[in-house]
């Protein structure tokens, strides 16, 4: 469902993507980890076809993305739900007019079909009854659960969520993973997810990648990550830093010493 290959992309000179191969297939559950900056959410975007690449090659069922206009990327990106970190909810409108924020803008649908599809949509993700409040007065949880109504509003194939527990209690947070595992079982989406919570990956990824340096480093079920002795991967799944880990282990990042905490 998503092929990306030798994907390449700097800023002001600055490289972030350094050559990223990553495939995702249908219905899978593949979650991107890495550390901050390290160009996860520049992925997703290129995914989206939010950005266009300096080289490489990115493929959505088959279908090249980086040679298409702007006109011939929407087709694409109905098959494409997005979860911004933030929600990126319009603060002006209730919760109704963003959920059918696009579907209005496309005037194809008529009132009533936009009506049954809101009324759907925020029935999946538990917020039926709250149509008419605004982005001001709903909780951090409810909001990404609106963002999340929003975009599943076109019913996508594939779901990107960037970061979807940031800045959540572990309680609100279980409720958003427990969400993404619904929209995969019941809707059999392909699903992407950024994040840096390990809780998060470990609960909601069939498969995890490391993102690191530009390029995917490891790549395995959330089990072979946790016993992979690459000491990059184990001071970020556990936490620790590699001051830390010479503490610990009086070892710059001892595999055996990495392996024995995954075991452990």
């Amino acid at each position: 469902m998503i092929e990306i290959s030798r994907l390449c992309k700097s800023f002001k000179g600055v490289p972030v993507l350094q050559g990223v191969d990553l495939e995702a297939a249908e219905s899978e559950r593949l979650v991107i980890i890495g550390g901050s900056g390290c160009g996860k959410s520049v992925l997703l975007r290129h995914i989206a076809g939010l950005l266009k690449p300096d080289s490489g090659s990115v493929k959505i069922d088959g279908q090249e993305l980086t040679t298409l206009s702007e006109r011939e990327l929407n087709p694409i990106r109905k098959k494409i739900g997005v979860l911004f970190q933030g929600a990126a909810l319009f603060d002006s409108l209730d919760v109704f007019h963003n959920v059918a924020f696009s579907l209005l803008e496309e005037r194809s649908v008529n009132e009533s079909e936009i009506r049954d599809r809101v009324e759907e949509a925020l029935d999946v993700v538990g917020m039926n009854g709250q149509e008419h409040k605004k982005p001001g007065e709903l909780s951090g949880g409810m909001r990404k659960r609106v963002g999340l109504a929003r975009a599943i509003i076109h019913r996508p194939r594939i779901m990107l969520y960037d970061e979807p527990t940031t800045g959540l209690d572990p309680q609100i947070a279980d409720s958003i993973n427990r969400l993404i595992l619904k929209m995969s079982n019941h809707f059999h989406v392909t699903s992407m997810v950024v994040t840096h919570d390990m809780v998060s990956a470990y609960l909601v990824g069939s498969r995890i990648a490391m993102l690191h340096q530009g390029k995917i480093l490891v790549s395995g079920s959330p089990d072979e990550i946790q016993r992979n002795i690459n000491p990059v991967v184990q001071h970020f799944i556990r936490g620790i830093s590699e001051e830390r880990d010479q503490e610990l282990f009086g070892t710059n990042g001892n595999p055996s010493g990495a392996t024995q905490v995954a075991k452990d």
